[in-house]
């Protein structure tokens, strides 16, 4: 019993054809499939069944195959748009921005879901699809969906890469200034950051506010973090920093985000402490 036929272009679905084993590797003993070439270097991709009972989740199966080798082509399309409209990012800055959207496609369930379902709707009529006409056709809006994610990855990668310069600024002129304490221990206690001295005296203000506008800074680069920490660290620019952090859950963000910042600025300067007397009495 036949479920589906599919139609491929060779010359104007090359990205397809690279990938065409996702669509006949599938890994369902009742599915069989035949591959036919033609003359004109087109491809007929043939699937029948001996399990009429099954033809439903055989063609279920079918369809989320189909699904996967269009999210490639749609990958694939998004790398061409990227690199004809935004030709002046070197090598590794369009590598990282391509990944990013890769990873963005790959992830987005609504994209596969609106793709199946167009799948079944042309499936319900026919048991035949030519992929060239489906993708030109069915699938117009995949156009515009790749202007937005391109469009959206390199808005994201621009901030993040002026979020990292600003850091290394901050970085740079922590390590010029002088340093008023040898050593800050922060602590991760009634789910907020402490610091304390190397007398573990706790520090809960600064008397020079100079860096404070430095610290200000970060509103714009990154959301959601302890203000008060980085400027009291800003402000007293310590040799070096001991984090007894072990017990921060997953899921508080503004103290994730801290301590990213304070990674960020003080790389070279921190210490983490997998346990001490300290951290025994959190």
């Amino acid at each position: 019993m036949e479920l589906l036929s599919l139609e491929i272009s060779k010359n104007e679905n090359p990205v397809i054809i690279n990938n065409i084993e996702i669509i006949t590797n599938i890994d369902e003993s009742d599915i069989n499939i035949e591959i036919i070439t033609k003359s004109e270097g087109n491809y007929r991709i043939k699937y029948t069944t001996e399990n009429i009972l099954s033809k439903r989740k055989s063609i279920d199966k079918i369809v989320s195959c189909i699904t996967k080798l269009l999210i490639e082509h749609t990958k694939s399309e998004s790398s061409i748009y990227l690199k004809e409209n935004y030709f002046y990012f070197d090598d590794e800055e369009f590598e990282e921005i391509r990944v990013t959207i890769e990873d963005e496609i790959c992830n987005d369930l609504k994209i596969q879901l609106i793709i199946k379902n167009k799948l079944n709707e042309v499936i319900e009529n026919s048991d035949m699809i030519n992929i060239n006409g489906f993708i030109k056709f069915r699938l117009k809006f995949i156009n515009l969906y790749i202007i937005q994610i391109v469009e959206k990855s390199i808005d994201n990668y621009l901030m993040k890469k002026e979020y990292l310069d600003f850091m290394n600024i901050i970085k740079y002129l922590t390590e010029s200034e002088e340093k008023d304490y040898d050593l800050i221990n922060i602590l991760y206690k009634n789910k907020k950051l402490q610091l304390y001295d190397t007398n573990m005296q706790k520090i809960t203000s600064i008397g020079n506010n100079e860096n404070i506008e430095v610290a200000q800074e970060l509103d714009g680069k990154i959301f959601n973090y302890d203000e008060s920490i980085i400027n009291i660290l800003l402000s007293v620019s310590p040799k070096k920093i001991k984090l007894h952090i072990n017990n921060i859950g997953e899921d508080d963000v503004v103290i994730k985000n801290t301590v990213e910042i304070i990674n960020k600025i003080f790389s070279e300067r921190i210490e983490l402490c997998h346990g001490c007397k300290y951290c025994a009495l959190i």
